[in-house]
């Protein structure tokens, strides 16, 4: 998928472009299996593709997650597999600030109230001045940085964790405990990886506040779904927006879309006309790179074999 924009500079290249919304491995052996590269959004890339595309020389992931490609057996294999750092982090940052700005307002218990004609009731939902309140970041990456300098124009208390913290004008880091025990909202923004796999569960629920809010706009396996559900019905916390899940998409019998005090999306913290624009560009210039025989820019493997 890409806009007229990033064809245009694709096919100015030199390089033949086949349009496809979000392809996946039946739309690209039936359409291109001579194809040299491809832009890919999110879905999964199965290592038995490789096999099939005897040509392919780069996956281009439109985005900062590449969980769905196996980046070492692609290097084997002798393709790049790039990202697009920084491209979208103003737009994720901007709908995590949307998030807490819903959660601290009670705006879909006081939407839901309205609809049905209960002004009354909705009029007697207090919400929280954010200024009042202590927002906790984990994790300190391009989308990190974003929404603390957002969260500081606004005057909030902003704590911050990473594993390599770092002098910032726009917050205080402090430990992981820490963090989870002062925020009135804790904002996940860490990568999908082994070590971070159920990293927040139910240790970092018995922490929080009792009114405190989780927001999750990074990956589903940063958090225990599980214990996540029962710590909102139990109300051991006071709620939570999510994004992203470990299961994509959430099933329709979900617990999840059940519960009052959550906030769903499907996947579209990125999901503007200018995050868009840019991961694609980006993509394409990684394409660019490595058809005309350079080392890309955002690389995150290294291949055995360059051809």
């Amino acid at each position: 998928m890409a806009d007229k924009l990033t064809n245009h500079f694709l096919s100015r290249q030199g390089y033949d472009v086949i349009t496809v919304d979000n392809p996946g491995a039946p739309e690209i052996l039936s359409l291109a299996p001579d194809i040299d590269a491809i832009m890919m959004i999110s879905k999964k890339i199965l290592n038995d593709i490789y096999q099939e595309l005897p040509r392919l020389k780069i996956l281009a992931r439109r985005g900062v997650g590449y969980d769905n490609i196996d980046a070492h057996y692609a290097a084997q294999q002798g393709v790049w597999v790039t990202n697009t750092p920084g491209a979208n982090a103003h737009s994720v940052a901007e709908m995590a600030l949307m998030n807490i700005l819903m959660l601290a307002r009670r705006y879909r218990e006081v939407d839901k109230l309205t609809r049905i004609d209960d002004w009354s009731g909705a009029y007697q939902l207090l919400g929280h001045d954010l200024t009042e309140t202590t927002v906790g970041i984990v994790g300190f990456g391009n989308v990190g940085r974003e929404l603390s300098k957002l969260l500081s124009i606004l005057g909030v208390r902003v704590l911050i964790y990473d594993r390599n913290p770092r002098q910032t004008k726009y917050g205080t880091f402090v430990e992981w405990d820490e963090l989870f025990q002062e925020a009135d909202f804790v904002s996940l923004h860490l990568a999908a990886n082994k070590y971070t796999k159920h990293i927040v569960g139910n240790h970092e629920f018995a922490m929080m506040k009792s009114d405190a809010s989780l927001i999750n706009l990074s990956r589903g396996s940063i958090v225990n779904e599980a214990e996540l559900i029962q710590a909102l019905q139990a109300h051991v916390i006071g709620g939570a927006a999510l994004d992203v899940f470990e299961i994509e998409p959430l099933m329709a019998k979900s617990t999840l879309l059940q519960l009052q005090n959550v906030i769903i999306t499907p996947h579209i913290g990125a999901n503007t006309i200018e995050a868009n624009r840019k991961m694609a560009m980006t993509a394409a210039q990684m394409i660019d790179s490595v058809l005309s025989g350079q080392v890309p820019k955002y690389a995150v493997n290294h291949p055995i074999l360059v051809n």
